[in-house]
């Protein structure tokens, strides 16, 4: 029984100085270029809006035109005079569907006609029942919905701009259109996403949206660091003052093999690997990279913190006898 335990002894110390004497735990991921020269922008135009967000929507409402350019929208007032019967002529306001009613020939579409246009199908709709039947369209009341969106939207400290908040579920809340999924788009994005909403309302609109406080720019950290979590970033930061951020290494950490994985263009992960000794122990700065949004930073342990982390594993099923108060030494027990 003694003999057993004794060579099991010498198993376990070989095993832990075998792997201890490998040296580090090589990641098989090539090291590409890393980043060099000036840290971009805090926001990017990469930059992909997410919960927490704080959003400021700009609107650009251009109410010049000529009227005979104008295009009837819904809920414009239109006055239709008939030259040669004047009991004929009306005041109409442009329903929702976007027609409006006449007598006789009902139900007329007005909305993306102008004026002349309409004039003219009028017209032609009362020629078998009238001799002359010359008609004109007036705009008494247009823009209506311009003018609604306008106050909708305008403050006195900002001008014609919209305050939102990217709610959890990644959606805003805005005037007229309601709630529109936000979360996952560039600002550009989100800027062309917004203006084909509002045009199917208001044609004379253009929107541009701006990040105001970035709560998703966010990097995260784990492995062999004093505090892994995740970090929010309000100003640039390379690798090496994250990890300062994130209280430095612990002593197990393999600091050789530290991992950037990161989202590439087409959106799928790309991992890059640095050795912080080229950065910190020979103070090249300029391979020290900037991280990104959504950037995952993993330090993994040394092969010694490995062994010594299997060793404490492998003596959990070593018997007791030979860990316990009995006088055991490797070369047997002790006389």
């Amino acid at each position: 029984m003694n003999l057993g335990l004794n060579r099991l002894g010498y198993i376990f110390i070989f095993f832990c100085f075998f792997y201890a004497g490998c040296g580090d735990p090589r990641i098989n991921l090539d090291k590409s270029a890393v980043m060099t020269g000036l840290p971009g922008p805090v926001i990017p135009a990469a930059y992909l809006v997410g919960p927490g967000d704080e959003l400021e929507i700009f609107y650009y409402i251009n109410p010049g035109f000529f009227l005979s350019e104008y295009v009837i929208d819904t809920e414009d007032t239109l006055r239709i005079e008939f030259y040669y019967y004047p009991v004929l002529s009306k005041t109409a306001k442009v329903r929702p569907d976007g027609f409006i009613t006449l007598p006789r020939v009902g139900d007329v579409k007005a909305m993306g006609l102008r004026p002349v246009s309409l004039a003219e199908i009028i017209k032609e709709l009362y020629k078998p029942f009238l001799s002359y039947p010359d008609v004109t369209v007036e705009l008494l009341n247009f823009n209506v919905k311009v003018e609604k969106l306008k106050t909708a939207v305008t403050t006195t400290s900002r001008g014609q701009s919209k305050l939102a908040v990217v709610r959890p579920d990644g959606i805003i809340s805005l005037p007229y259109i309601g709630e529109v999924s936000a979360s996952g788009l560039t600002c550009n994005g989100l800027s062309i996403y917004l203006e084909k909403l509002y045009r199917n309302f208001v044609s004379n609109v253009s929107i541009t949206v701006s990040v105001l406080n970035a709560r998703s720019n966010r990097v995260y950290i784990m492995g062999q660091i004093n505090k892994p979590n995740f970090y929010e970033m309000s100003m640039p930061i390379t690798l090496t003052q994250l990890i300062a951020i994130a209280g430095g290494f612990t002593q197990e950490a393999n600091t050789h093999q530290v991992v950037v994985i990161s989202r590439s263009k087409d959106g799928k992960p790309e991992a890059r690997v640095f050795d912080m000794d080229d950065i910190i122990g020979k103070g090249n700065l300029n391979a020290d990279p900037f991280v990104s949004q959504y950037d995952v930073i993993f330090v993994p342990r040394t092969r010694l913190a490995q062994a010594a982390l299997i060793g404490d594993a492998l003596w959990r099923f070593i018997p007791l006898d030979f860990t316990g108060s009995a006088n055991y030494s490797l070369g047997g027990l002790n006389e």
